[in-house]
């Protein structure tokens, strides 16, 4: 009785560190839900600043999640970059929800009709796991910067970045943060100067 019982406790922990090895990958591979899960994995062991490296990456992408976490838990008055970040994330709160089957669909054909903002929306349900899969969403995110949409630029430029989706590329990744503050979103300067 006592091996079956060692034998459950090994699956139940064999299971854990499966999944917390399965957040790692998918954080490392750019997944912003992921790498939430592995910040607040991190937090739970006691390692806050690791994990607010993750949470500040998950946020940059528009991960919602991820900048409430820092809101409430870093002090943004001595921080003028999570201040900044924050500030940033503030307007996505009432466009990033779950929208109805009709209202994505109408979502989408603007988007397919060339409409930037839709496009960009469109990733951003992507980056809070919210109806859109990885493939179909970098497709949006590729239009929207293409169509100059100062968010979806930079997020394009996060992409090559830290080399999530596409191949590592940081002077890429630079000319594109440098674009999008061109075309008037002021945290791409921000990240830039950190």
């Amino acid at each position: 009785m006592a091996t079956f019982g060692v034998m459950i406790l090994f699956v139940i922990f064999s299971s854990q560190y499966l999944h917390a090895g399965d957040y790692i990958k998918d954080a490392q591979d750019g997944l912003p839900k992921a790498q939430y899960e592995y910040a607040m994995s991190l937090v739970e062991k006691g390692k806050k600043n690791i994990a607010l490296d993750w949470f500040t990456i998950a946020a940059a992408q528009g991960h919602l999640k991820s900048s409430l976490w820092i809101e409430q838990n870093i002090d943004q008055s001595k921080n003028k970059f999570m201040s900044a970040l924050i500030a940033t994330n503030e307007e996505l709160k009432d466009k990033v929800k779950s929208y109805t089957f009709d209202e994505l669909e109408e979502i989408k054909k603007n988007g397919k009709a060339g409409d930037a903002d839709n496009q960009f929306l469109l990733w951003l349900l992507y980056v809070n796991d919210l109806s859109i899969s990885k493939p179909k969403a970098y497709v949006w995110i590729k239009k929207a910067a293409f169509n100059k949409q100062p968010r979806a630029t930079f997020a394009l430029g996060l992409l090559y970045y830290y080399g999530y989706i596409v191949p590592e590329q940081k002077s890429k990744a630079i000319k594109l943060f440098e674009e999008s503050s061109a075309l008037g979103y002021s945290f791409a300067s921000t990240f830039l100067n950190k």
